[in-house]
C-alpha cells in the first residue's frame, strides 16, 4: 500500500511519499524544509532507505534548505542522497554569491551535485518541466510546471529578491470580520516576473504523482493560473471533466495569491495538505482567503466533506502566523481540520 509521510519542518515543505505500483516499490522525496530542518529528513529515511527520486521543486529556503543540509550530510559520510534528482538549479552556478539567500542555496546545491556527480552514481535532471510524462516502475508523474518560458527566466535571473510578504496585523484581522464566501471571490493576480521571488515560485515544479492506491497534485509554490492552463490546455480538464485525484498539496503553504477559484473547480478532491507552522517573521501562512478558495469556490459541493490536513498544530500555526478561521464555520462549509498529521 502506498503511503505519504508529511513531515513537520517548520514553516516549510517536505514529504516523503511510499510509492507501490505492480509489485515495485519506489521512495519519493520531495524538498527538505528550511535551513535547519535537514536532520527531520534525514531521520525519516533512515527507516526507509535511499529514495529512488529526490525532487527539489524550485530555490526558495524553506524548500530547499533543509535538502542542501541533507545532501551535505550523505557527501561527507559518503552516502548516495538518491538514485535521481530533480534540480532546476544548474544555471545558478554562474551567478554571484552574494545574492540573495535563496539564490545562493541554488548556487550551493548546484556546486554541491557538481561535485558529487563525479563520485557518485546518481543521475541529475536540471531540465524538469512542463508536459513530461516519466513512467517509473514504482509510479507515473506528469508535468504541469513550470514552462519551458519561465524556467529559462528563473535560471538566467540575477535580480535580488524582493520579498512581498503579507503584514499579519491589520489586514488579517480585517479578513477574519469577511465570510468566507465573500473572500473566495479574490482573483490573484499574475504573477511579476521582474521580481526574483515571483519568477522562484512560477519556476516552482508542479506535477501529478500516481501509484497504487494514491494520486497526489503536487503543488510546490506554482502559481495557479499555469496549472490551471496546462490542466485546460493539455489534459482537457474542465468544470465537467475535473482531474481527480485523491490529495492536493496546497500551494505555498496556503498563500493569498497562489490558490484560485478557477483552478480548484476543475480539480475532484476532497483532501488538502497544507505545509506550515504558521510562517515566520512577517509572512502569515495559511492566509483566509486561500482557505476561502478550497472552501467556497464555485464547483464545490457542500454535501461533500472537505478535510484540511496541516502537519503541525493550530495553536502553533495560528501563533506563529494568524487566526484563519472563525469558531462554527466548520459546520457552515462542512470541513474537518486535521492537525498534527505527519502520516497519511
Amino acid at each position: 500500500m502506498s503511503k505519504m509521510h508529511f513531515l513537520q519542518v517548520r514553516y516549510g515543505d517536505s514529504f516523503v511519499i511510499e510509492c507501490n505500483k505492480d509489485g515495485y516499490h519506489g521512495v519519493i522525496v520531495v524538498d527538505g524544509g528550511p535551513t535547519g530542518c535537514g536532520y527531520v529528513l534525514q531521520n525519516q529515511l533512515k527507516e526507509i532507505g535511499i529514495p529512488d527520486l529526490l525532487i527539489v521543486t524550485h530555490y526558495d529556503d524553506d524548500h530547499i534548505g533543509g535538502l542542501l543540509q541533507y545532501i551535505n550530510t550523505c557527501r561527507d559520510e559518503r552516502i548516495l542522497p538518491a538514485k535521481e534528482i530533480w534540480a532546476n538549479c544548474a544555471g545558478y552556478v554562474e551567478m554571484a554569491a552574494e545574492k540573495t539567500t535563496s539564490v545562493k542555496q541554488g548556487v550551493k546545491l548546484s556546486e554541491l551535485l557538481s561535485k558529487m556527480t563525479k563520485t557518485s552514481q546518481f543521475v541529475w535532471r536540471d531540465d524538469v518541466r512542463e508536459g513530461l510524462n516519466l513512467n517509473y516502475p514504482f509510479a507515473t508523474i506528469e508535468l504541469l510546471s513550470p514552462t519551458k518560458e519561465v524556467l529559462g527566466m528563473a535560471i538566467k535571473k540575477q535580480e535580488e529578491e524582493d520579498q512581498q510578504l503579507l503584514k499579519a496585523s491589520q489586514k488579517n484581522l480585517e479578513d477574519l470580520r469577511k465570510p468566507l464566501d465573500e473572500l473566495a471571490k479574490h482573483i490573484p493576480g499574475e504573477p511579476n516576473l521582474k521580481k526574483d521571488n515571483e519568477i522562484a515560485n512560477a519556476a516552482s515544479i508542479a506535477f501529478i504523482l500516481r501509484c497504487d492506491g494514491l494520486s497526489i497534485l503536487m503543488l510546490g509554490d506554482s502559481f495557479p493560473q499555469n496549472v490551471e492552463k496546462y490542466l485546460r490546455d493539455v489534459k482537457g480538464c474542465s468544470e465537467e471533466n475535473p482531474l481527480e485525484v485523491d490529495f492536493v498539496k496546497v500551494s505555498h503553504h496556503g498563500s493569498l495569491n497562489n490558490t484560485s477559484n478557477s483552478l480548484l473547480d476543475i480539480i475532484k478532491c476532497n483532501k488538502y495538505l497544507i505545509s506550515t507552522n504558521g510562517g515566520k517573521n512577517r509572512t502569515n501562512h495559511p492566509d483566509r482567503t486561500a482557505i476561502a478558495h478550497i472552501l467556497c469556490h464555485p464547483q464545490r459541493k457542500l454535501e461533500e466533506t472537505i478535510h484540511l490536513y496541516f502537519n503541525h498544530k493550530m495553536d502553533l500555526i495560528t501563533t506563529n502566523g494568524a487566526p484563519f478561521l472563525n469558531e462554527g464555520e466548520d459546520k457552515n462549509w462542512n470541513f474537518v481540520i486535521h492537525e498534527n498529521v505527519t502520516e497519511l
